[in-house]
């Protein structure tokens, strides 16, 4: 899934994902590569101090989860090369945690991937350093947004290299209201490793909890081979 395409479900969701957050359920039996996603993601002693973990009900991890597919799959982005009909990740395969400290949110996903770091960096760089989007199904139809990827860094971890970038999404048909994330995305030994900050108001993430946050996550799919 393109970098414009999580954006989107990120920035229709990120009120929700503020306030509430999702940790998915575990099938009763996973394959090797599941579990190794699913074990990596990171527990409350591994986010910075004050950050706790929050987890929902199945029931609102749907909803979310729903909302998600349906403002993907059918957006107008321009550029139309900055969009992607890849499918979302499995809920079921992909390691998930989101903790809370206030008003500040650090959301970490884990998800078997082959994609590579200059792919990462290329799809949100150029062209798709701003992209416009409308939504056309789901509950958020109808909603427009532009969105500005900026500050792009290819950072190392141990070895790893990935994505780091913050992204503005600007609500044209809402006065100009606005969100900001801190986004990083690192390729792990055939996993990519995501890591967001968001805060509830929309504004500027902590960005030392957000470094240290990625490390934890990189760090620990690696020591997970």
């Amino acid at each position: 899934m393109s970098q414009t395409s999580r954006a989107v479900a990120t920035v229709l969701t990120g009120a929700a994902l503020a306030a509430t957050l999702a940790a998915c359920g575990q099938p009763e039996s996973v394959d090797p590569q599941t579990q190794r996603a699913l074990d990596s993601a990171l527990t409350d002693g591994e986010f910075p101090a004050r950050y706790s973990v929050v987890k929902l009900g199945k029931d609102a991890e749907s909803a979310i989860s729903e909302q998600f597919d349906d403002s993907r799959k059918d957006a107008t982005v321009t550029p139309a090369r900055c969009t992607s009909d890849d499918d979302a990740p499995d809920v079921a395969k992909t390691g998930r945690v989101v903790a809370s400290n206030g008003q500040s949110t650090l959301s970490q996903s884990v998800t078997a991937s082959s994609v590579d770091d200059a792919t990462l960096r290329a799809a949100v760089t150029g062209e798709c350093a701003r992209v416009h989007v409308e939504v056309t199904t789901g509950a958020a139809s109808g909603t427009t947004l532009d969105i500005t990827n900026a500050d792009v860094t290819t950072p190392t971890v141990d070895g790893h290299r990935g994505v780091v970038f913050r992204q503005v999404s600007t609500f044209p048909d809402k006065g100009g209201e606005s969100r900001e994330l801190v986004i990083g995305r690192v390729p792990v030994d055939g996993y990519l490793v995501t890591v967001q900050a968001v805060n509830a108001d929309g504004s500027a993430p902590n960005r030392s909890a957000f470094d240290a946050t990625l490390a934890a996550a990189v760090r620990k799919v690696a020591a997970s081979g």
